[in-house]
This record gives structure tokens, C-alpha cells and sequence, in this order.
């Protein structure tokens, strides 16, 4: 299910655990005992500092192509001895960035100087993301010898891209402090470079463009930059590091005139269209009866249209694929179909065809996941979108978003990681269209658990319930369920249904509904929970919360400073219903309490219906991302559920 990221790798090599830079000349010429007193006084408490991060980049023309070398400088000072954590690195080498020449080494304080000691072991292997079968970057890795406190690790490196349309951004901050970052772009005059800042609001940079001859060098740099925020949950690096995306706008033709190579949504269509418009228009005669079989007795298009979409979630086998151009070029649909499995791209493009064949038009569809920032509005480049999907038009202007490698989703809701997004629609060979991908409301992934409860003579609850789930919720745990065994379904089901204690025990359990789509998964239980009733002279009092959802979730608004992410709205209710003891009465039951945010609230009620105490308690949560100045609120609804967490029913025995 996971989305096609054809820039893992690359991003890992600037934002990973382990990705090193060199410092400035002016650090030769001090002593490493002074080199460290001062970046320890100016950066307290790090473990390492960059003392350079710079990239050299030279643009040239090759007949109708641009080649760009890029020469990388890296130098990290180790201030503690925790900062052999850093010792390892790894470079990447792919189709779209290949590595020519490689060399790292230690400095070692030596007195007043460092003598060098350099890597001499170096190890290549193919580097396969999570989620993707095959992938043609090839990483080499080494560890840095001698590295303690006042060691600097340096590692220069030179990469050629053949194609400057899959450049990649150059980030000015990074895992911990930066003292010098530096990008510098030199180009011959008829190769227009434009870029785009990002995150760089109160940073100061320095730019400068110089002319010679028949060349421009473009350079910005940045000093004293700190280590990015640690939080848990929160946004991948580019939604808040500083960094510049560069690309080539013109490049001379063979004829002297500009040719436009990624000067806005147009160009990037054409470079994508072209993906696309060699794919062989021949007709599979074994897809064609599985179209006509699926459109036999479909009284209307939307249903012919969710039954190609889910024959090709449940007959295609989703493998990513990453291999040069082949990361970017759908297989036919013929093919796909006889292999029956394909990644992002040919699943988009064999439901495309399926649907084509039943007469029904749809789109082929760019689309960055959540993991991106950036909009083709404000960034026209490959850099934009990482998964490719098929869009119908139901009506106009109203749009369904298929993701097939989803296998669980239902029609009609696009994937999770897709939602809030724009979509780049393929509307023919040359036309192209951008639309808003919707964020689904609360209301479309319902969880509901609804249990009967009765008090045991041990002090314990017995009960057995229902507990369904819609929407993403379900999508999410049918996933986790699919192609466990029994004993190790057994163990996530109960830790799905735990509650009260850790005298929880699961008696019985049944799963339904699993892989039918528009009906709600399903778990029937029943179960014990023991040691959980409170009995005080003649009084009972049993603690309806058995689940507390978001009690131990206060955000510490003085330290966090990144928003945090989550995945999906959804709302969860929770009906208890709770046998009253014989020779009982109701003593107290507690108040209804509610408090509604936007993007956070709750209500617990309690009634008394017949012989039972009904508990009635909704929570929802109604964001992706909550930002550092919602955490105050946030904080105020954890903090009042809490008070209704430990609201109790008491029951009183009956005086005779």
C-alpha cells in the first residue's frame, strides 16, 4: 500500500542519521582544542556541529542536453563522546545521480593540528526502501575510524545527474547545527536557473550572482543555523527545514532558440505525458472479457466504475518498482494484467484501460502524499508528486480518486496519505488539469463499540459487545488483520479490545466482514475483567471508562515546536450499558460533561434505562495537522476529560 517515493533514498542521503559535511578554510587554522571550546559555547549541549555543508554545482551543455556535476564538501566537528553515533555514512548512487569519485576521512586532533586517518573500507549494496520490491539505488556505506570528542569526519563526493530534471533540494539546516551552509550554481548564460525558498522565513540568506564571460554563478549560503526540532509525530523534514529547490527553466535548442524545460505546470505536464504516450494501444483480448464480465448486470456507470476498481484491488498484487525511468513509465496494461502485479503507476494505468474499455473516461493522475509540501502551484518540478492514481470525473467538477494499491479502501474515499492534496489529471496528450484532493470530515471513519456489562461476585465485569469500524479506522485495521494466524490474530484482538486492567481476558471473539468494502469490519466479543469493581460497606462503584482514549495526551506547549501529524479524522463512540446489581439502587450518577473544539472534543452522558446505567461517551478528533498554536486548547480538552475519566457510578444496597 505504501506510496511510490522515488526520492527516499536521495532525501535520506541529506536528512539522514548519518549524512556528514566539511568545514570552512578558516577552521584549518585553529587549534582543535579551540575549535571545540567554540562551537560548544556557541551550540551548548549538541553532540557534533557541521562546520560546512556546501554543494557545487556545474550545469553544461551536452548537444540538446544539460549534464550537472555536483561536488559535495562535508566536514562535522564530534563535540561528545555520544557522537560516534555519527561514525557511519552512506552516499547513493541511482540512475538519476550517479557517484564518480568518493573519499572520506577522520582528522584527528594532534596537538595543534589533525594528522588524517582515511576510510579504506567501503561497502556497496542495493538499497531497498520499505514498500518496494525492487529499487536501483545502490548505497555505499562506511564507518569513520578513530572518532571521540575534537575528531572531524570530512567526506567529499561528486555526483553526476544526466537528467537536470531530477535535481534535488538543497537543505541549509540539518540534524544537528550547522555553522556554514553553502550552494553554489555555476551555469553558461543561456541555461536559465530559477529555485524556490522554503522554511527560510528569519533566516538570514546571503545571496550573490556573479557573471563571467560566458558563465553566471549563482550562490546563497547561511551561518550558525541550529538543530531542527526532535518531536515525536511531526511533519517530514521539508514541511519545516529551510531548504531551496533549484531547477532549470531554458536550455538552448539545436536551432539557438530556449527550449522550456520546468518553468510551470504546462512543462511538467509535457515531461509526464510523454511517460505515457508510448504505451502500446493494443488491446488485451483476455482484459476485455474480464471488463465485459464485470459490466454485466452494473444498472449505472458509478457501479461499473467501483467494480473495475475493485477487481484491480483485489487481482493486482501491489510490488513498487523503482529502476531509472521506470520509476516514472507505466507498464501496458496487457501486461500487467497477465503478471498481475505492478506498482502505483500500473495499477493507475490498468484501471485507466479497464474503464476505457467499459466506455467510461477517466484520468491518469500525478499526486504527491502528505510526506510532501509543496503544491504544483508553487513547485512545477518532479520534486512535487512521489505516486501516480486513476481519477473518474462522476459528474462535473466532481471527482473520484482510485488508488488501487490501497486494497482496502472503500470507493469513493481517496488513500489517507493522499487527502487535502492536488492532483495533476491527465486530461488528454496535451491538456491537464489541477484539482483538490478533499479531506474527509469526521462522520466518513466512525468507530462504534457497544457492550452489555454485568457485575461478577468476584468483583469483576463480564461482558460482551460489538465493535465496528468504518472508513479509514477500518482500513487501518484490516491491514493488521489480513494474513495473521490464529494465534497471533488472538493476540492483536485482544490488545484491539483491552480495557479496565490488565485482568483483561478475551473469551470469545468472531471477525466479520473483513474484506467486504461498504459494510463496517466487525469483532463480536465477550469477555472478563477482573479486580475492577470498588466495594465500600454498602456502596459499589464501577468506573464506566474503560477505554480512556487521549488521557495521557498533554502536549508540552514550552518545549514542542513542531505540529503534529495525524493521519485521519475520525470519531469514536462508545455505548456501555451496565446491569444494575440486585438489591441496588442508583446512589449517583455522574453529570453529562462536553467541551467542543474544532479540532478536538468529547461528551460522556450517563441515564438510567430500566434496570441499566447507560453510558453514552463520543470523542473525536478533527485535524492532519495541529499546529504549535492549537496546542494550548488542545491541552484544556485533555484536561476536562480527564475530570469525566474519573466521573464513578455508585450503586447502594437496598435497606430492608
Amino acid at each position: 500500500m505504501k506510496a511510490n517515493n522515488r526520492f527516499g533514498g536521495a532525501l535520506a542521503l541529506l536528512l539522514g542519521a548519518a549524512t556528514l559535511v566539511a568545514a570552512p578554510h578558516m577552521a584549518h587554522a585553529q587549534q582543535p582544542t579551540q575549535l571545540v571550546a567554540e562551537m560548544q559555547a556557541k551550540f551548548p549541549g549538541e553532540k557534533a556541529v557541521y562546520l560546512d555543508y556546501r554543494t557545487d554545482l556545474t550545469f553544461a551543455v551536452q548537444g540538446d542536453s544539460v549534464v550537472v556535476l555536483a561536488r559535495h564538501h562535508q566536514d562535522m566537528l564530534h563535540l561528545d563522546a555520544q557522537s560516534a553515533m555519527y561514525a557511519n555514512d552512506k552516499v547513493f548512487n541511482s540512475h538519476f545521480s550517479r557517484v564518480q569519485k568518493l573519499d572520506a576521512r577522520t582528522m584527528v586532533p594532534a596537538g595543534n593540528s589533525y594528522r588524517t586517518v582515511k576510510v579504506t573500507d567501503y561497502k556497496e549494496k542495493f538499497e531497498v526502501q520499505s514498500g518496494i520490491f525492487y529499487d536501483d539505488t545502490r548505497s555505499t556505506t562506511w564507518s569513520f575510524p578513530a572518532v571521540t570528542p575534537g575528531a572531524r569526519t570530512v567526506t567529499d563526493y561528486t555526483v553526476r545527474h544526466p537528467d537536470p530534471r531530477f535535481l534535488l533540494p538543497f537543505y541549509f539546516g540539518s540534524y544537528v547545527p550547522v555553522r556554514h551552509a553553502e550552494l553554489t550554481i555555476t551555469a553558461p548564460k543561456n541555461v536559465k536557473i530559477s529555485h524556490r525558498m522554503f522554511h527560510v522565513e528569519g533566516l538570514k540568506i546571503n545571496f550573490s550572482k556573479q557573471e563571467k564571460g560566458s558563465t553566471v554563478t549563482y550562490r546563497w549560503s547561511a551561518d550558525d543555523l541550529p538543530s531542527p526540532p526532535r518531536d515525536d509525530d511531526g511533519p517530514e523534514a521539508a514541511y519545516y527545514l529551510p531548504h531551496l529547490v533549484y531547477f532549470v527553466e531554458e536550455v538552448p535548442s539545436a536551432d539557438g532558440q530556449a527550449r522550456r524545460m520546468l518553468a510551470g505546470v504546462p512543462e511538467l505536464y509535457s515531461l509526464y505525458s510523454g511517460f505515457v504516450s508510448k504505451l502500446d494501444p493494443q488491446e488485451s483480448p483476455a482484459l476485455r472479457r474480464v471488463v465485459d464480465s464485470l459490466a454485466v448486470g452494473a444498472k449505472t456507470e458509478q457501479e461499473k466504475v467501483q467494480r473495475v476498481y475493485y477487481w484491480v484491488q483485489d487481482n493486482i498484487r501491489y510490488v513498487a518498482f523503482e529502476n531509472g525511468m521506470g520509476g516514472f513509465i507505466p507498464r501496458d496494461a496487457g501486461l500487467v494484467y497477465t503478471k498481475r502485479y505492478g506498482d502505483c503507476k500500473d495499477m493507475a494505468n490498468l484501471t485507466r484501460e479497464m474503464l476505457r474499455m467499459a466506455g467510461i473516461k477517466s484520468y491518469l493522475t500525478w499526486i504527491g502524499t502528505r510526506d510532501l509540501p509543496y503544491r504544483y502551484s508553487e513547485l512545477a518540478t518532479p520534486g512535487v508528486d512521489n505516486h501516480m492514481i486513476t481519477t473518474y470525473e462522476a459528474s462535473p467538477g466532481q471527482y473520484v480518486f482510485l488508488d488501487a494499491t490501497n486494497k482496502y479502501m472503500p470507493f469513493g474515499m481517496p488513500s489517507a496519505f493522499i487527502q487535502g492534496k492536488e492532483a495533476l489529471l491527465a486530461i488528454d496528450g496535451k491538456n491537464c488539469k489541477v484539482v483538490p484532493v478533499p479531506v474527509m470530515s469526521q462522520e466518513r471513519s466512525p468507530v462504534s463499540d457497544v457492550s452489555q456489562l454485568v457485575l461478577d461476585e468476584k468483583g469483576g465485569l463480564r461482558g460482551k459487545g460489538s465493535l465496528q469500524l468504518l472508513g479509514y479506522p477500518k482500513v487501518m485495521q484490516s491491514y493488521a488483520l489480513d494474513g495473521l494466524d490464529q494465534t497471533e490474530e488472538t493476540k492483536y484482538v485482544k490488545a484491539l479490545l483491552e480495557r479496565g486492567n490488565n485482568k483483561f481476558f478475551v473469551d470469545k471473539y468472531s471477525v466479520s466482514h473483513l474484506d467486504t468494502r461498504e459494510k463496517p469490519l466487525t469483532i463480536d466479543y465477550e469477555y472478563r475483567l477482573q479486580d475492577y469493581v470498588q466495594k465500600l460497606d454498602d456502596e459499589i462503584y464501577v468506573n464506566l471508562n474503560l477505554e480512556q482514549p487521549y488521557a495521557h495526551d498533554k502536549i508540552d506547549a514550552a518545549k514542542r515546536r513542531l505540529p503534529r501529524v495525524n493521519e485521519y479524522a475520525s470519531q469514536n463512540h462508545t455505548r456501555t450499558e451496565l446491569e444494575i446489581p440486585a438489591g441496588y439502587d442508583v446512589e449517583y450518577l455522574p453529570p453529562v460533561a462536553e467541551m467542543r473544539d474544532p479540532v478536538f472534543g468529547f461528551k460522556v452522558k450517563y441515564e438510567r434505562q430500566g434496570n441499566k446505567i447507560v453510558q453514552d461517551k463520543e470523542v473525536y478528533i478533527n485535524y492532519l495537522l495541529l499546529q504549535p498554536q492549537q496546542f494550548g486548547q488542545w491541552n484544556a480538552v485533555v484536561d476536562k476529560l480527564n475530570a469525566a475519566y474519573r466521573e464513578t457510578v455508585i450503586f447502594k444496597r437496598r435497606k430492608v
